[in-house]
């Protein structure tokens, strides 16, 4: 072979996971190390996102008072994961997850917020916290990068007041709270009197939750002057005597080979807008538009490694929530908060409710697929609400009649399908091809559940998850209110998705196996590139968390450097 480039270590992906290892292999002296990235933008899904990350035990949370031990979480798992889980590497996550942490706060200089306020999602299983498990970014400020500031991937717009000022995770918890007017006249103020600023930009200073998280580890990059190639490709690894020896990789049109002498970390992400292949491993119905992943997510590093007889796994999952797909927007919405809010409920074309709304994304679309069929489809479904909900709560693009009064709301989502508006429910079910009768009753049996605070069909409010996302003023039950007061409203909501969960089987160390469970010298995946650890959704960051523990541990598997 006739090598274009050597490097010690080539990282295909520049996600949370990519990063990470990247920088610990720097920091434990394997300096020639080199980031490549499909896209024109580097972070990916990961600054996309919300950026949290699921590490029980860590120091932040052990300094905010948090009382909590790995004995705990470990209970935890055992009581929410699957019965095939893979407890060696579940072990090995939670043992050297605080320890990742303090190596990126210590040697990286990444920084995180503990979240006392944010349950795990399964609260009533042993082992269970109502906070402290979860990590979110500090907010950072898009100057530090200079230049290289053009090229970061922007957060999901959903997580921007008005579109324009990145919000964390524990500002999105406020705006559904009483504090909510107070808050977005804070973060206005800071918006507009950040004068030099605006000078230069409409788009804030500030980030926040995933850009941020992969802003701060780009900016030890650059203090270290660690290339990242952007526009660059994986086409195919390159083995010899069977160990991985580098790539062949596509760079704006031309194709290079770089040798890796110590090792190749594959962070190229799912497949989550691959359609073959979600039609191949994923549940039906399935569409890559709707899902929130990133273009470049096409499966190239599940792909490459199963070309060299890597076993999978995981691959009938991802990372589901519902979605809306908006007329005239390139990247569907999550659904998360919007649907816990009381005086809404989520049916089908019956009418009849999908499941309990105020439970974790993950676990309602799981509970979604397992009882859709033809008789009894969980595909389209609607959110109904009516005026008083419309008033007080954001829903998706529509933000509240408040801020965004119906006669603002463009023609085109109604004709499209995305939103239905009537002044009775039958009306509203006639519009939309749902079953009157059955949407009639649901309503009926909602109003009925309000009034006494108990959700007879599916609990809804019943965990601290549930109430984590209702309305505190609300009561009996700050997750259910009435749906009665004219007109009444639908939006549309698909069985998306953040990222699908299945992808090459690694060993505690990050390193990609067959199906014998030998390893493939020389090769090591992370992230969404790799078979989910924790496929269930145990708590709040229960993607970025593996992946960066897993970078760091593969760092030290490469490096043969033990940082303790």
């Amino acid at each position: 072979m006739n090598w274009d480039s050597t490097v010690e270590v080539l990282v295909v992906g520049s996600g949370n996971g990519g990063l990470t290892a990247a920088l610990t292999c720097h920091e434990l002296g394997t300096k020639n190390v080199l980031v490549i990235e499909k896209s024109a933008r580097f972070g990916g899904l990961s600054a996309r996102g919300g950026g949290g990350l699921w590490v029980p035990c860590n120091h932040y949370a052990l300094a905010a008072g948090a009382q909590d031990s790995l004995e705990d979480a470990a209970t935890y798992l055992q009581h929410t994961l699957p019965a095939d889980a893979e407890w060696d590497r579940v072990d090995a996550y939670l043992r050297a997850g605080p320890e990742m942490v303090r190596f990126l706060h210590d040697r990286i200089g990444a920084r995180y917020m503990s979240r006392g306020e944010y349950p795990d999602y399964f609260t009533t299983e042993p082992g269970a916290r109502l906070g402290h498990r979860l990590l979110e970014p500090e907010p950072f400020m898009l100057d530090e990068l200079g230049d290289e500031a053009a090229h970061l991937e922007p957060g999901h717009p959903q997580m921007a007041l008005f579109g324009l000022i990145p919000i964390t995770q524990h500002e999105a918890h406020e705006l559904v709270g009483e504090r909510r007017n107070a808050l977005v006249l804070s973060l206005l103020r800071e918006y507009l009197t950040d004068f030099p600023w605006r000078l230069k930009s409409f788009r804030a200073r500030r980030l926040a939750c995933g850009s941020a998280g992969i802003a701060r580890l780009r900016l030890a990059m650059m203090r270290r002057s660690m290339p990242l190639w952007r526009n660059t490709g994986l086409v195919e690894l390159l083995t010899e005597g069977g160990r991985v020896q580098g790539a062949i990789v596509e760079r704006e049109g031309r194709r290079l080979a770089i040798r890796a002498e110590r090792g190749v970390v594959l962070a190229t992400g799912g497949f989550d807008r691959n359609q073959q292949m979600r039609e191949q491993y994923l549940p039906k119905p399935t569409d890559a538009r709707w899902s929130a992943g990133v273009d470049t997510d096409q499966g190239d590093g599940i792909r490459a490694g199963l070309a060299l007889g890597a076993a999978l796994g995981r691959m009938n999952g991802a990372w589901w929530c519902s979605t809306y797909c908006v007329p005239g927007e390139a990247i569907p919405r999550l659904a998360i908060i919007d649907k816990c809010s009381p005086g809404s409920c989520v049916v089908n074309r019956h009418g009849r409710r999908v499941g309990n709304e105020s439970q974790n994304y993950m676990s309602y679309i799981l509970h979604a697929f397992a009882t859709h069929s033809d008789a009894n489809p969980s595909a389209p479904s609607w959110m109904i609400f009516d005026a008083t909900f419309r008033r007080k709560y954001l829903v998706g693009p529509l933000f509240n009649s408040r801020l965004r009064p119906d006669f603002l709301l463009p023609r085109r989502w109604y004709d499209e399908g995305l939103l239905a508006r009537a002044n009775s429910i039958s009306e509203l079910a006639r519009q939309l091809g749902i079953d009157v009768a059955g949407l009639t009753d649901t309503v009926t049996r909602m109003n009925d559940y309000a009034r006494t605070g108990r959700d007879l069909e599916f609990g809804r409010g019943d965990s601290a998850y549930d109430r984590y996302y209702g309305d505190p003023t609300v009561s009996p039950n700050p997750c259910l209110a009435p749906i009665e007061k004219p007109p009444f409203y639908a939006i549309r909501m698909e069985l998306g998705d953040f990222g699908t969960h299945g992808g090459l089987r690694t060993d505690g160390a990050a390193r990609v196996v067959r199906d014998s469970g030998e390893t493939i010298p020389g090769l090591y995946a992370v992230g969404n590139t790799s078979a989910a650890l924790l496929p269930t959704y145990p708590g709040p960051g229960s993607t970025i968390g593996p992946a960066m523990v897993f970078g760091y541990l593969a760092a030290r598997d490469i490096t043969q450097e033990n940082p303790a």
